[in-house]
């Protein structure tokens, strides 16, 4: 394995890579299937580009999708694990050419180049349900508004988009957050994690900002644990720009390979038509799939697939313009309200603008429709519910006034 660059955090040279061979290493059904309809400018040299492993890309891979595309090109894959490093170590792995193509929510589109990392996206999700970020207490707390929570303590990563979600809906309630600049109605702890569940059960933290349906929260809502107090502003920035989830990928790689960002995509789509097909019959399979692969309980994959607050599978945003503009707008409001991050380290308008590689949207060269227009099995909204009952999982939440 090679080294992490030096101009990258030496810390990160610590971190294991992970690596599951879906594209080196083939059983009886996971043959490459090879297409009959080989682009001639095809390299004679077989390319291997390093995935990220997700709920998507193990389903894509199991159902022998992801091989075909690839094949498509020369080219194999493998899947790589970061589940179990922060966002900067991410960025380590891209660097070095250990992780070619990496998702994350909206945030990282615009800090990886603030930070002098030259990403580009290749894909952005369309607005999100208002239910994917979430402030909670525990169901036995006796807070029971959000304006009961001053004089107490919220935690979350400052790097995670639901810290995002919350400051927006706590301001819409009048409640502040502690920050770099003053200090606000209630104290700020940056946790994240499995480590962040265990010291919320234990009573460490009065409120946590969340993702509902990630692996480490899940189960707070299939075992009845926790009370919502708000969501996501309905129709706010967060909704409209911030809580979308994003795509990218380092600038050369994508320009020596563009092909293969769109096997990629390609393949991704069909895992969205698969599980929005026939009003979602699918999704069994699917969590089966994930539950093996990913190695978490079925009910928890299921959650993490089927309920409104889910970050894996998403239709997509064809239109660069729309993307873009959510990209400055959510720039601007977090500069407005003096985020530390986004006051600390900006981008000029030009400089969002060139990192939205408009080749893979809409009449761009190596354009895939994941748009919900093209879809066929009744869309995303046919499926998700908004969070009351889920896949037969009972989850608790209480109303949020908004």
């Amino acid at each position: 394995m090679r080294r992490i660059s030096s101009t990258k955090q030496s810390v990160m040279s610590m971190a294991l890579l992970v690596v599951v061979g879906w594209g080196t290493t083939a059983n009886a059904q996971d043959v490459v299937a090879k297409s009959t309809a080989v682009a001639p400018k095809i390299p004679t040299k077989t390319r291997l580009a390093h995935l990220p492993l997700t709920q998507v890309t193990v389903i894509a891979a199991r159902k022998g999708w992801l091989q075909e595309e690839f094949s498509k090109y020369n080219a194999k894959f493998d899947l790589v694990d970061t589940s179990a490093f922060a966002q900067a170590t991410t960025a380590s792995l891209m660097d070095r050419g250990d992780l070619h193509i990496t998702r994350a929510m909206f945030n990282f589109a615009l800090q990886y180049p603030a930070n002098g990392f030259d990403t580009v996206d290749i894909w952005g999700s369309t607005t999100v349900d208002r239910h994917r970020a979430q402030t909670i207490v525990l169901k036995e707390s006796g807070i029971q508004t959000v304006e009961q929570l001053k004089g107490h303590t919220l935690a979350s990563s400052s790097l995670g988009c639901p810290y995002y979600a919350s400051m927006e809906a706590l301001r819409s309630h009048g409640v502040t957050v502690d920050n770099d600049f003053g200090k606000g109605d209630m104290r700020y702890v940056n946790v994240s994690g499995a480590a962040a569940t265990s010291a919320f059960l234990a009573g460490r933290f009065e409120a946590f900002a969340i993702h509902p349906a990630s692996a480490t929260t899940a189960s707070l809502y299939i075992q009845d644990q926790v009370r919502t107090l708000t969501t996501a502003v309905p129709d706010g920035v967060y909704v409209n720009s911030g809580g979308r989830s994003m795509e990218f990928a380092l600038r050369r790689w994508v320009n020596e390979n563009p092909d293969l960002v769109k096997a990629f995509l390609t393949a991704q789509d069909r895992v969205v038509r698969w599980l929005t097909a026939d009003r979602g019959k699918n999704f069994d399979e699917a969590a089966s799939i994930v539950s093996r692969e990913m190695r978490m309980p079925k009910a928890v994959a299921l959650f993490s697939l089927r309920d409104s607050s889910q970050t894996n599978w998403e239709f997509g945003e064809t239109d660069p313009d729309k993307l873009l503009n959510a990209l400055k707008t959510y720039r601007n409001y977090q500069v407005s309200v003096k985020d530390p991050l986004y006051t600390k380290a900006k981008l000029t308008d030009a400089q969002i603008a060139n990192t939205v590689d408009r080749r893979f949207f809409a009449g761009g060269e190596y354009f895939v429709d994941s748009g919900e227009k093209k879809s066929t099995g009744g869309g995303k909204g046919a499926l998700l519910n908004g969070g009351a009952e889920t896949s037969g999982t009972k989850v608790a939440l209480a109303k949020t006034g908004q």
